[in-house]
């Protein structure tokens, strides 16, 4: 990331247009056949027109630099990431790779917004938006292009490029839903609020929660700096941060700042961009997106703090927006394509899950209006929380699959009573409930039986009849 960014990409085996066919058979071979890195170098002669091995070996050294293969004498692995491409070949996975790893694919896909291009003025809108690149190589430009028509971004015609309908709803949500930051760079606080499309005032202060045009929480950028006030500590990839209010002033309050914060250690309804600053810099340091996986109120110096530990990502903002967007996907509807009940093992990195797992609870309760499914109700607590939660119908502790699909909002009361089997739901959205009258709570659960669940009004928002139908079973209930 950052500085160890490439500046040019290196073209595969099949000509621009299909790479990504021959990659797959590649990829496919190396799974199957846990091959040497000999063997993996006479697949390639025998199944494309290549007889270099200096120019066989610099292509798989960019595979494994872009972290798609890991290359040893004696076998050559897909990665993690490699598995995940490969099960669905999904371009996405694919420019993620890519465009974390080599500069200017994000520039070309902004550039062809504009209009069709050549390769030449491509090269050059690269070249304007990295200065530090060098285009001692005149095939730059079309190794990025032939990268990006491959996975189906980019269509080429007598010589000009333009993106294709994919590409061109790839270009703009990136260029429109979150700023282009390189880890480890410095940025002045006018080239932030370019980035950021912002204005912070005199300077950023220390956490700076931002909203969209609806009045919901986008993001939250937080600043810790060298020889500061809080004591803030960074070891590694985890931050420890002390939240807003400084010694002077006692005790630090729950204030909005702080209480965003506080939200994200809840669940990660946005992404938190981390920077620092260093006591003799001006500029700040971006050390990427943090998840905020603990907080706590605590005594530090003589008086209580907001203490926040943040852990890094390393993810980019998009696939943050990504990741959390692909909990409202559409799961299946035809009878004959039933969806999964869980993810697959391999699907997701344990960062991934982190994210898509924060997401579900937003999504969810978003859906439903922060509304209980069961009782309708929207209860408030007297700091203005909303008591709704999130249940998985097919459960999480199983691997329950993270979409909204499989979600039901619930009040507290009726979260427990729908994991713990006193509570299930027919196909047409009718409430069950566990014949057990000898136990108490029957009949409070009892006036419940039938009742019609409150739903979404967006119909691929509805529980699916596949979770539903997994619940019932698993709490032995009859099919209705």
């Amino acid at each position: 990331m950052g500085g160890d960014k490439r500046n040019i990409a290196v073209r595969f085996f099949g000509g621009a247009g299909n790479y990504t066919n021959v990659l797959e058979q590649l990829c496919t071979y190396v799974l199957t056949e846990n091959p040497t890195e000999a063997a993996v170098f006479e697949w390639v002669k025998s199944n494309t027109r290549a007889t270099s091995d200096d120019g066989i070996r610099n292509r798989l050294a960019f595979l494994e630099s872009i972290g798609l293969l890991e290359l040893d004498p004696d076998r050559v692995r897909l990665t993690q990431q490699g598995m995940a491409w490969l099960s669905e070949t999904d371009p996405a996975v694919l420019y993620e790779l890519l465009s974390s790893t080599v500069r200017g694919f994000e520039t070309t896909l902004e550039a062809l917004l504009d209009g069709p291009k050549t390769d030449a003025e491509l090269g050059d809108a690269i070249g304007a938006d990295h200065p530090e690149f060098d285009w001692n190589d005149a095939s730059g430009p079309a190794q990025h292009r032939g990268w990006l028509q491959s996975l189906g971004y980019v269509k080429r015609s007598d010589g000009v490029n333009s993106l294709t309908d994919s590409g061109r709803d790839l270009a703009q949500r990136r260029s429109s839903d979150s700023p282009t930051l390189e880890q480890d760079e410095f940025y002045a606080q006018i080239d932030l609020e370019d980035a950021f499309d912002t204005n912070f005032g005199s300077y950023i202060k220390g956490i700076s929660p931002r909203t969209d045009d609806d009045g919901e929480l986008a993001y939250i950028i937080v600043k810790a700096r060298e020889g500061g006030p809080y004591g803030d500590e960074i070891d590694g990839d985890r931050f420890t941060y002390i939240g807003e209010g400084v010694p002077e002033k006692g005790d630090q309050q729950l204030t909005g700042a702080n209480g965003a914060l506080l939200e994200q250690a809840d669940r990660s309804t946005a992404p938190v961009y981390f920077f620092y600053q260093p006591a003799d810099s001006d500029e700040l340091r971006y050390e990427g997106l943090v998840d905020i996986v603990d907080a706590e109120y605590v005594s530090r110096d003589g008086r209580m703090v907001y203490q926040f530990t943040m852990d890094r990502l390393e993810i980019e903002p998009a696939e943050f927006e990504a990741l959390s967007a692909s909990v409202s996907e559409v799961v299946a509807d035809d009878e004959d394509d039933e969806p999964a009940l869980t993810d697959d093992a391999e699907e997701f990195t344990e960062v991934q899950r982190r994210v898509r797992s924060s997401a579900f609870p937003k999504e969810v309760a978003s859906a439903y209006d922060g509304r209980c499914a069961i009782c309708g109700n929207s209860r408030e607590s007297p700091d203005g929380t909303i008591d709704i939660e999130a249940a998985h119908i097919y459960p999480k502790r199983e691997n329950g699959r993270d979409n909204v699909r499989n979600g039901l909002a619930l009040c507290r009361l009726h979260h427990w009573a729908f994991d713990t089997g006193w509570l299930a739901v027919s196909d047409d959205y009718r409430i069950l409930i566990a014949d057990r009258p000898d136990l108490e709570g029957y009949e409070e659960f009892a006036a419940l039986e039938n009742e019609p669940l409150t739903l979404p009004e967006d119909e691929d928002r509805r529980p699916h009849a596949t979770f539903l139908a997994a619940h019932r079973e698993r709490n032995g209930f009859e099919s209705p």
